[in-house]
């Protein structure tokens, strides 16, 4: 038996066992311990704000655990709300994130009071709004329960998250935004809500900012898809006539999938299926009647991002497919559950496949540009590999990304990664493709990363093949050029 006695402000338990189950995993033992305590709120409040990362990170999978079985009483959770709150500030970025998806749990699955509801909004809106990429983004996933949940503080929600959008310029803070408006207009029972929603993307639409103006279509997408019975017959006419005026140009592809979600005849084209088994639809080669249905029904979509981890080759590659035409519907939760299993997947033998993944990744990279530290070093792994076909997948990723999503950062790493690779034969003529296929962002590039592409180009040059050359030679004037260019501009300043 476990040896008891009293700690100050405790019952009588050894809290330092306690925080050594608690730091071991010993979950079972820890909750066992806790149970014996006078005021096990007091105890819990102890964990959280230990001074080891461990205990704290762990103690919050231990109170989840405590709610889910009915240990933990709402009112005693409410107790320890702040503790909880500042956790997301942690320095421990884990943490900061465990945090954030356990406020989102409380949301969906605990009844509050007013007050703490107002506080778990306010944590929430500043985490969305510091644009800090993937913390922002399950935020917002937060926010999103939030406004379906509590009436009284979906305006000023919304209000708040159209504020971001329309007047912060960071990527991060604005896709958190779209992602939390998104997730309110598409679960939202308010008809009023809904459309409110709609009219700001609408407007959203204008915008001079071409990332704006895909990810809204993107987000037109999803809540239509779930809304459009919900919408009158006006607003969608006029959404008809603002998405029509977006044909023909390089939104084109997205403007029709707002429009077929305006259309009935994909709703109608599921339901004769209703009664089949997803595998027997897959079997049948049904998969775009899949798609449909897991934009429908978010059972389904959780079953499709399992099958991508499923031992039957088979059903991976089923489920590949699927997730491909719905990234739109992933929302960040689920999007980046599944980032392992598709930078697994880019590096396929099977050219369909690793193409998709690619292209699939690319497109999560575009909704939640949180991923970029993942995306980064997943790219760090595969330009660094000794097989030319993962340095090929790695190259392909970063044009894909560029195509819709061109970011500085990113291709300013892919460039220090791969000029350390220029004097290996095997991979140097892919790069130089590369090279000359994004050649247009070398304008983005500081000068010093500059000089040293140009200077290594030039050793290059000399034991390069005809080909390669004829690349180096195009590169090397193009980078001469806009050398002398940011001379000339400095010497007139």
């Amino acid at each position: 038996m476990r040896a008891l006695h009293m700690e100050r402000g405790f019952s009588i338990i050894n809290i330092r066992q306690l925080r050594e189950d608690v730091r071991k995993w010993r979950i079972k033992e820890a909750i066992n311990t806790i149970s014996l305590a006078r005021n096990r709120v007091e105890v819990l409040r102890s964990l959280l704000r230990d001074k080891e990362s461990t205990i704290r990170g762990n103690t919050l999978f231990l109170i989840e655990k405590m709610v889910k079985e009915n240990i933990l009483k709402p009112e005693e959770l409410e107790e320890l709300l702040d503790d909880i709150i500042a956790l997301t500030k942690d320095s421990n970025e884990r943490i900061a994130l465990d945090s954030i998806k356990f406020l989102k749990y409380i949301l969906e699955n605990v009844e509050l009071s007013n007050e703490s509801y107002n506080k778990i909004m306010k944590t929430l809106m500043e985490v969305v709004e510091s644009g800090k990429g993937v913390l922002g983004e399950y935020a917002a996933e937060g926010l999103g329960v939030l406004g379906v949940k509590i009436t009284r503080l979906v305006r000023k929600i919304v209000q708040f998250l159209v504020s971001l959008i329309k007047g912060s310029k960071e990527r991060e803070v604005q896709s958190a935004a779209l992602t939390a408006l998104t997730e309110i207009a598409t679960k939202s029972k308010d008809k009023e809500i809904v459309e409110e929603i709609i009219s700001e993307f609408m407007d959203f639409l204008d915008s001079d900012d071409s990332y704006i103006k895909e990810r809204t279509l993107s987000s037109l997408t999803r809540v239509l898809s779930s809304q459009r019975t919900t919408v009158s017959k006006g607003l969608l006419d006029k959404l008809k006539e603002k998405i029509s005026g977006l044909k023909g140009g390089y939104l084109e592809e997205k403007a029709d999938l707002v429009l077929n979600a305006i259309s009935t005849k994909e709703k109608e084209s599921t339901s004769q299926y209703a009664g089949y088994k997803i595998e027997q639809l897959l079997d049948m080669e049904k998969h775009e009647i899949v798609a449909e249905m897991a934009k429908e029904n978010e059972e389904i979509l959780d079953r499709i991002v399992d099958m991508l981890s499923s031992q039957d080759y088979i059903r991976r590659t089923d489920a590949l497919w699927v997730i491909s035409r719905i990234v739109d519907f992933l929302g960040p939760s689920r999007a980046y559950s599944i980032l392992p299993t598709l930078g697994d997947l880019i590096k396929s033998p099977n050219p369909w496949v690793r193409n998709t993944a690619i292209k699939t990744l690319s497109n999560i990279y575009f909704l939640y540009p949180g991923t970029k530290e993942y995306i980064i070093s997943l790219l760090d792994l595969l330009l660094k590999s000794s097989d030319k076909r993962a340095v090929e997948a790695g190259l392909e990723l970063i044009k894909e990304i560029t195509t819709h999503s061109p970011t500085k950062d990113l291709f300013k790493a892919v460039i220090i990664l791969t000029l350390k690779r220029l004097r290996d034969e095997t991979v140097r003529l892919p790069i130089l493709r590369f090279y000359a296929l994004t050649a247009e962002h070398f304008l983005s590039l500081d000068r010093e990363i500059l000089q040293k592409l140009f200077d290594e180009l030039n050793e290059i040059y000399k034991i390069a093949s005809d080909e390669e050359k004829k690349i180096i030679i195009s590169l090397l004037d193009l980078i001469n050029t806009i050398l002398k260019r940011e001379t000339e501009n400095g010497s007139i300043q």
